[in-house]
């Protein structure tokens, strides 16, 4: 009696469960109400099946009623939408994953609102679906197995190639140049600063009073040479102009100058006198005759 008990109690369990997930199943594909059809085509391996949600901006607003296969390589797929939502007619369906277990749904996003909505039998154009899980873990190896083989380069370049030892001694050099770039310029610094010491000094050495007192007698020395220059100038304006005189012949020394007669008649006449003088110191008393009482 207990034992059948038992058994009755586990049917009845048993039945409640089947019913519960049948009656979900149901529900969620509209219950009472099968809702409107509406069509999307999407390529081979979307992973859509009969009985998975369809959203409208998130909202659950029917689901995927069946799924053929077309040797094309496209999913005609019709979506089974409940009667009171109304999908606009600027959406696109996409495949997006649904959970964490693969699972997939139906996406359909306006891209901006309209009162226009789809009629039934209508075709809903397609967008870019977001890739899912099994997308993301190929994506994801994909990934592994460059970081892998990068990884293996290195090692083979760093480690057994001596690429750690080349760059070791590449630093090592690299540290040498800097400690010989700071001698060299600490020495030139020493010298730059012994420099202005040595010029401080001979600046300081420099008397400013002489140096005012030099450039004085330059300035004054200068005033003389140029007012000087200027009387050789006028000088030489005034000779220049006798010289133009001379040469034009309208003066008596131009004519004098200019003249070869005048010239040679003062030569006789210096001849002459030159006779008379003699003449005189050999016979004074012809030309001087001094007479007493």
């Amino acid at each position: 009696m207990k034992t059948r008990d038992e058994v009755l109690v586990g049917l009845i369990v048993t039945a409640a469960i089947i019913v519960t997930v049948l009656g979900s199943l149901w529900l969620a594909r509209g219950g009472l109400s099968k809702g409107y059809p509406l069509y999307a085509k999407f390529p081979w391996g979307a992973g859509l099946k009969q009985g998975q949600p369809v959203l409208l901006v998130g909202v659950n607003v029917g689901y995927v009623d069946q799924v053929d296969l077309h040797q094309d390589g496209t999913l005609v797929t019709m979506l089974r939408i409940q009667k009171n939502y109304k999908v606009p007619i600027t959406s696109k369906a996409a495949v997006v994953p649904n959970g964490i277990f693969g699972d997939q749904a139906v996406a359909l996003t306006p891209s901006r609102p309209d009162p226009r909505a789809f009629k039934p039998d209508d075709t809903i154009p397609t967008g870019p679906s977001t890739p899912g899980i099994a997308q993301l873990t190929s994506k994801a190896d994909s990934i592994a197995t460059s970081v892998n083989a990068v990884t293996s380069a290195l090692q083979h370049e760093m480690v057994a190639a001596g690429g750690i030892r080349d760059l070791r001694n590449a630093i090592n050099s690299t540290n040498r140049l800097v400690s010989e770039f700071a001698a060299v310029a600490e020495e030139q610094s020493r010298q730059l600063s012994a420099t202005l010491t040595s010029l401080r000094r001979a600046t300081g050495a420099i008397d400013p009073a002489k140096v005012d007192s030099t450039v004085k007698n330059l300035r004054t020395a200068s005033a003389n040479m140029s007012e000087m220059s200027a009387q050789l100038k006028e000088t030489s304006g005034k000779l220049d102009v006798i010289i133009a005189k001379v040469d034009s012949g309208n003066g008596s020394a131009a004519k004098l100058l200019n003249d070869p007669g005048a010239y040679n008649d003062v030569r006789k006449l210096l001849q002459r006198m030159d006779s008379l003088v003699a003449d005189i110191k050999k016979n004074p008393k012809r030309y001087i005759n001094v007479r007493l009482f």
